[in-house]
């Protein structure tokens, strides 16, 4: 007996089934929607990408660790991209003087990761992003921020479900750097660790901290930074702030953006969260997490933030972007956590789909030359090929859910006739082919729901 193959995909690995496309299909499908409201443009780049432009930017942990690494020839390994800022990057630095600014763009790629698969993480995964490219000012911040609002809203999500929790990398530079006196060199491992800090267990945590600095006032003022509520709670945690600290970029563009999401009556939505940087290393601004705020699922859905210096690994040209990447598999979780994924979006509808019933297969023919008149007028159109049983026939189109069944036989093949049957009140009758668009309109403008 040869051997037979297991029909489970590798691990990790997403598959679809109709019923399960469907429901991503609705998902996406939402999302460009908004997309559209805010006139981003769609594109798409390579999965495979050189590995050097990555593990310049991106975190060591997500190369060294967490990607698909491909060397087909020796010496040259390409990576299968585990997101999209860098091939984004890559893009906007071919063309970017035929671009016009500021560039919104939004993409919707297959990433891979390898790290261990969970609730919702998988190896091979859909994220969506959105960016805004060649704009400097807070309001691309802002208006990413609500285009992440009304996604949640375009699926009926409220503020007690999920929060934008943010913060910004310049204004954790200035307080690491002026109030706990942290050596500029050692900036990377801040974030390290306030990144670390919800996702290890307490004594793990205060271990990773100690053994990181041995300065006890820093190691103190990353424990307020972790601990802070709101942003006047975290200064409060200082008994001595310089001055200068409240003249930085940092300081003034964390305000003046918190400003910002109250005047466009989004603030609802949004939290000030201090350890909120990101462990992506370009990430440079504003930055932030969405999270389920819910008890069965409280975890982050995604995140993104401000990247001043991405595109400078191809060319000299500064170009300052915003943006995000979102799993659609963490989407769907937290949809499903709140019932917002209508049940009927996983079943096919059939109301408009015309099916054909034949008495037997000497009517095949005609059978394919109704078919093509009722798909030229853009129904979808099932001929059941058993071409016998015609009760069983029908019990399927009944199954399906199907409003309009064509019957014919010999006789209307012969008389350029068609039988048409609604299935919702079991009325046929017999007309000339001729009036079997204009009848299949009637009865949908009737009957369909």
């Amino acid at each position: 007996m040869s051997k037979k193959f297991s029909t489970e995909p590798l691990r990790g690995m997403e598959e679809y089934y109709p019923d399960d496309l469907r429901e991503l299909n609705w998902i996406i499908e939402n999302i460009r929607d908004v997309a559209e409201q805010y006139s981003f443009e769609e594109f798409e780049s390579p999965q495979l990408e050189p590995i050097e432009i990555f593990a310049a930017k991106s975190s060591e942990e997500l190369v060294n660790e967490q990607s698909f690494i491909v060397e087909k020839k020796e010496g040259e390994k390409l990576i299968l991209i585990p997101e999209l800022t860098p091939s984004l990057a890559r893009m906007i630095a071919k063309k970017s003087q035929e671009l016009k600014k500021p560039i919104r763009w939004f993409s919707i790629p297959t990433c891979f990761r390898y790290e261990r698969p969970q609730r919702g993480r998988k190896r091979q995964f859909k994220q969506i992003n959105f960016d805004i490219l060649g704009e400097e000012s807070l309001f691309a911040d802002l208006e990413i921020f609500s285009i992440i609002v009304d996604i949640f809203k375009q699926f009926g999500a409220n503020p007690s479900q999920f929060q934008i929790c943010y913060n910004n990398r310049r204004f954790v530079d200035a307080l690491c750097e002026i109030v706990l006196t942290v050596p500029k060199e050692k900036l990377s491992l801040i974030y390290k660790i306030l990144d670390k800090s919800d996702k290890m267990e307490v004594d793990e945590f205060e271990k990773f901290v100690i053994d990181s600095f041995q300065d006890e006032s820093i190691v103190q003022g990353i424990y307020k930074i972790k601990d802070a509520e709101n942003l006047n709670d975290l200064l409060s945690k200082f008994e001595t702030i310089p001055e200068e600290f409240f003249e930085t970029e940092g300081y003034k563009e964390l305000n003046e953006f918190i400003k910002l999401l109250d005047d466009a009556n989004i603030s609802e939505y949004c939290s000030f969260s201090p350890n909120i940087v990101r462990g992506l290393d370009y990430y440079t601004g504003i930055v932030y997490e969405v999270f389920d705020m819910g008890t069965e699922n409280r975890r982050s859905i995604f995140g993104g933030g401000r990247y001043d210096d991405l595109l400078s690994l191809f060319s000299d040209e500064q170009i300052t972007g915003t943006g995000f990447g979102m799993g659609t598999l963490m989407l769907s979780l937290f949809l499903k956590t709140y019932n917002l994924i209508p049940e009927e979006i996983r079943k096919k509808d059939y109301t408009d789909t015309i099916y054909i019933a034949s008495i037997n297969n000497k009517v095949s023919k005609y059978a394919l030359k109704l078919a093509k008149l009722v798909r030229d007028e853009e129904f979808p159109c099932i001929i059941d090929y058993r071409f016998k049983n015609l009760g069983n026939q029908l019990s399927k189109a009944n199954e399906l859910g199907v409003l309009i069944s064509l019957i014919i036989g010999p006789k209307e093949m012969e008389q350029n006739e068609v039988t048409i049957k609604n299935m919702k009140n079991e009325k046929q009758k017999s007309i000339k082919i001729d009036s079997l668009i204009e009848e299949i309109y009637n009865i949908i403008e009737e009957f369909a729901v």
